[in-house]
């Protein structure tokens, strides 16, 4: 019994020791010259902002939605300050549209039909796709039809369509 007490804490000191390198190797990458932690870029991107705001949105919220759907590429800041004012272009268009509205409030239709030029290249690719997929059958179809057609008059010899032909000559 003592032996197992003696081998526990044996146990938990490697545990500790373990731990206790993992931090120093952590600390030792994030020490290292380009390495830059996503916490650190943020507070980078924060500090960006409080110097410029002539930006229309808060240039950490752009830099995260980019970051999730680039896959941990670095992202130069010149990219990230048009990414930040071509978003602010396309709501001063849309919010220009929506306030056309006779109304005196805006609603959903008044919405849809002002991002409608954003989105009708999304649903002019499904039409494309819808369309693209119809021909397709219908080029199958057609080439089923002509299989048949030439199998029928395969069958059928020469001889039997000369008769057709006297007979229209008649």
């Amino acid at each position: 019994m003592a032996d197992d007490i003696k081998e526990d804490k044996e146990d938990v000191k490697d545990e500790k020791k373990d731990e206790v390198n993992e931090i120093d190797e952590d600390e030792m990458q994030e020490d290292m010259p380009g390495n830059v932690s996503d916490d650190e870029e943020v507070r980078d991107t924060e500090e960006q902002v409080e110097e410029d705001d002539s930006l229309p949105f808060p240039m950490a919220t752009v830099v995260r939605q980019v970051k999730k759907r680039t896959h941990r590429k670095m992202i130069s800041s010149k990219v990230k300050v048009a990414m930040n004012e071509f978003l602010g272009d396309v709501v001063s268009s849309v919010a220009n549209e929506m306030g056309k509205t006779r109304y005196s409030m805006v609603e959903m239709d008044d919405f849809n039909r002002a991002t409608k030029p954003y989105t009708y290249a999304r649903e002019l690719e499904k039409e494309k796709e819808r369309v693209v997929g119809e021909l397709e059958r219908m080029k199958a179809d057609l080439e089923s039809l002509i299989r048949e057609f030439e199998r029928k008059f395969a069958l059928a010899g020469v001889d039997d369509l000369s008769v057709l032909k006297k007979s229209q000559q008649a």
